[in-house]
């Protein structure tokens, strides 16, 4: 079993488009969504149906009023300043960091910490198979620990029905998500825009994968948008050795095939579902 990580330096680069044309070039394989603040893969391929688990992770502090004594031991030792002593010891939810010091102090026991909901994820069966894929709350943190989760019931997804690939749909940029996207992947498929910061953002990515010794190809989209910027792109990808999967000029039907909600290759056999089938070939190659 092979896992192959599509990451972008930036969003709205065509990492979805990418990974969503994959996916129905691909044959025997699970996929998972890691782009967790914004999933979107599973309106391209579908599912018929699903199975949904909370993701729960950190802790926030909760007074007990009955035991409070407001002797103010709490508010004095909370660094995030997330209890206000009134009557009782009050806590900001928003504020609370989960560190636990609040309770550590407290000399009646009067606080407890409760694990919170912090989003969900989701098993789903799809035309193409199994896709696992995630949301995370508005304004919640722990991005990297839901991405862990959705790659891990991933695995296990392949191991059960025997695939032969894991293609993930990764978030955008070199932050946590990202890293946890990335984290003992096969191979990284980099798809890039010929854009100022599309290429300032790809080269970030390209060095953390150096970091972690993932071998990256390179797909340059709306690759005649800019000569000057798909030069610069060449030029990193000869600097950094990285193979050149492919090249996917700008053409208006791939927003129309995306509004529609439908994977590229699908409903095209034009020269961009040539050069998508080519890319694909390109990645089987690496592994021989």
């Amino acid at each position: 079993m092979k896992q192959i990580a599509v990451l972008s330096g930036k969003g709205g680069s065509g990492k979805t488009f990418i990974s969503s044309s994959l996916a129905v070039l691909m044959a025997n394989a699970v996929f998972a969504d890691c782009d967790v603040d914004a999933a979107n893969l599973h309106l391209m391929l579908r599912p018929r149906r699903s199975r949904c688990e909370p993701f729960v992770s950190g802790s926030t502090a909760a007074v007990d009023p009955e035991r409070c004594t407001a002797c103010g031991a709490c508010a004095e030792a909370c660094r995030f300043t997330a209890i206000e002593m009134r009557a009782r010891a009050v806590v900001d939810p928003l504020a609370c960091e989960g560190c636990g010091v609040c309770r550590y102090v407290c000399p009646v026991g009067a606080i407890s910490m409760h694990e919170q909901r912090r989003g969900r994820w989701c098993v789903s069966q799809t035309e193409y198979g199994a896709l696992v894929h995630a949301r995370l709350e508005p304004g919640e943190e722990n991005s990297g620990k839901l991405v862990e989760q959705v790659r891990r019931s991933a695995l296990q997804s392949a191991r059960e029905s025997g695939a032969d690939w894991i293609l993930i749909d990764g978030p955008p940029g070199t932050g946590c998500a990202a890293k946890s996207a990335m984290t003992g992947v096969d191979y990284l498929v980099l798809v890039a825009e010929p854009t100022v910061s599309g290429v300032h953002d790809v080269d970030r990515v390209i060095r953390l994968a150096r970091h972690f010794r993932i071998p990256v190809g390179l797909v340059v989209n709306k690759s005649d948008l800019s000569t000057a910027q798909t030069g610069r792109l060449d030029a990193i990808a000869t600097a950094y050795d990285l193979p050149r999967l492919g090249s996917i000029p700008f053409s208006a039907e791939v927003p129309h095939a995306l509004t529609r909600l439908e994977p590229y290759p699908l409903g095209h056999a034009d020269a961009i579902t040539v050069e998508l089938r080519a890319i694909w070939r390109a990645i089987r190659t690496v592994f021989g």
